[in-house]
């Protein structure tokens, strides 16, 4: 891959452009970056991608070393500004991998789901050939999303010993997990196998100041631990928050697509009493139920701890499922998937609800 070049006719005009903004542009927030505007520079930027074609072998592209979306790069000529053609490198599904996750309707993992069992729906047409295998001897991928802003302090000591205990449960060698604690920007982001090394990580945050969740979940779902791509793995992000945002430039669609695109389940947990309302829960349940996660409301260490137990038995005993897409459509959409038992008495069933066809621009 060449590094981005810029043609000599176009450098005067960005520096003048990158001039402008820089005596125009109103101030961002800390740890914010300026979105790009739309237009010329955006497209400028598409269209002065060099690219070298490799020649990719079976075993290279082969779906099973692939723990999400495979994508497939597909050179498109684009003209540019001089009427050149100029390759641009466009993503586009091969391959959906979905997690699924089977209970029966006492609340128990089911052990042996059998693609009998199921029926796949995408777009509301039936998917004849798909493949199912158990994620149980996968690797595991988990980040843990703490939120140390004002309006959840008291909850901090409280689920900072919950953490510390579910992870000396759940990991195992050859898994990975993330401490990530925020309030108005991320303070603290730490890759450990070692549950050790998580608890003495979980001891120095404090909280204090506002509230940028989604921005949080959104930049974790970047994070290298959740894109390397050598292996199958599952992943799951862990969120501990009221659900409220004050400050985010993402919102929760955003936040939601991004966590689909990666193949990263969602569980949210909220610490209030019962009768307490808090309008964030409905921000968590729409983010964990969207990306075939679960949400959580509780009240008490007890079920606290419940609670993290039962999402480690679901990334201990989840599915994943693999088909090809029945079509290419060549342009970005979203594809909505249903999985269903076979029969009315069959298992409860989760999964996200859906995939897009080419990432976000």
């Amino acid at each position: 891959m060449r590094p981005i070049r810029l043609f000599p006719q176009f450098q005067g005009d960005l520096a003048r452009s990158q001039l402008a903004k820089s005596q125009h542009g109103s101030p961002n927030p800390a740890g914010h970056k300026s979105p790009q505007p739309p237009g010329a520079c955006g497209a400028l930027t598409e269209v002065l991608l060099a690219h070298e074609t490799t020649t990719k072998s079976d075993d290279e592209l082969n779906v099973r070393n692939r723990p999400e979306l495979l994508l497939l790069s597909l050179v498109v000529l684009v003209t540019n500004f001089t009427g050149e053609s100029t390759p641009v490198i466009r993503r586009t599904v091969a391959e959906v991998q979905i997690r699924l996750v089977a209970i029966d309707h006492e609340g128990r993992a089911v052990p042996k789901l059998s693609p009998a069992d199921i029926r796949v729906l995408e777009d509301g047409q039936r998917i004849p050939n798909f493949e199912l295998r158990p994620a149980s001897d996968l690797p595991l991928r988990v980040g843990i999303l703490l939120d140390t802003s004002e309006s959840t302090e008291a909850n901090w000591a409280v689920a900072k010993a919950a953490v510390a205990e579910f992870l000396r449960q759940t990991l195992r060698p050859d898994d990975q997990a993330l401490i990530v604690a925020f309030d108005s920007r991320v303070e603290l982001e730490r890759i450990v196998s070692d549950p050790l090394q998580a608890e003495a990580l979980l001891a120095t945050p404090h909280p204090g100041g506002q509230t940028a969740l989604f921005d949080t979940v959104y930049s974790t779902c970047q994070n290298a631990l959740f894109n390397d791509f050598r292996e199958p793995r599952r992943s799951a992000l862990i969120v501990f928050s009221d659900g409220r945002d004050n400050l985010s430039w993402h919102d929760l669609n955003q936040t939601i697509e991004k966590a689909e695109f990666n193949g990263i389940a969602v569980y949210a947990i909220s610490t209030h009493g019962r009768r307490v309302e808090n309008p964030g829960d409905a921000v968590l349940h729409n983010l964990a139920v969207t990306t075939g996660g679960h949400d959580f409301v509780v009240s008490a260490p007890r079920e606290l701890h419940d609670a993290l137990m039962a999402v480690r038995e679901e990334l201990r005993s989840s599915y994943l499922l693999y088909y090809r897409p029945p079509n290419e459509s060549g342009r970005r959409e979203f594809r909505r998937v249903r999985i269903v038992p076979v029969n009315d008495s069959g298992p409860l069933l989760r999964h996200k609800s859906g995939y897009y066809t080419m990432p976000e621009r």
